[in-house]
């Protein structure tokens, strides 16, 4: 679940007309880390984690999807559980004249923005919840629509 939370904290900046990858860590505040990467199209979202044993997220139009890594026919629709993804998304609504400060409902978020004014790392903290997560590598560019498909996922070389 924190995870899947985490994830879309990057859905941030999905909402805003930008392409946009990079790579990411995620912190743990008991030290586990986790890495992978990120594509951003206007609202549309692809979190997807190195690891074959974990996910990836796709966001787009308003629903999001689980894809198990090992099982890419595994997709499952998230329809709980989104209230810290829906308040990433208003914190989006911002970009790019992002705050250093979101308080929701018991959860703070610290925003750190790099030279270029996007995000080069979140902090994310309450009570279920304690994690960093640093934003790498970020490349302006176009990405192409197919990588935001939940069903006949595309796969990516990274």
């Amino acid at each position: 679940m924190k995870k899947i939370l985490l994830i879309f904290f990057l859905q941030i900046n999905a909402a805003f007309g930008i392409e946009v990858s990079c790579n990411f860590e995620e912190v743990y505040g008991n030290g586990e880390v986790q890495q992978g990467f990120f594509f951003i199209k206007n609202q549309s979202l692809r979190y997807e984690y190195f690891d074959k044993n974990l996910f990836t997220i796709i966001a787009k139009d308003g629903n999001f999807f689980l894809i198990n890594q090992a099982h890419k026919n595994n997709v499952s629709r998230i329809n709980n559980n989104t209230e810290i993804l829906e308040m990433i998304m208003n914190i989006a609504a911002e970009y790019p004249n992002l705050k250093n400060k979101y308080n929701y409902n018991n959860t703070n978020i610290i925003v750190e923005k790099s030279s270029n004014s996007f995000i080069k790392r979140v902090s994310i903290n309450s009570e279920n919840l304690n994690v960093s997560i640093n934003v790498i590598n970020c490349k302006f560019e176009t990405i192409h629509n197919k990588y935001f498909n939940h069903f006949n996922f595309e796969k990516v070389s990274r």
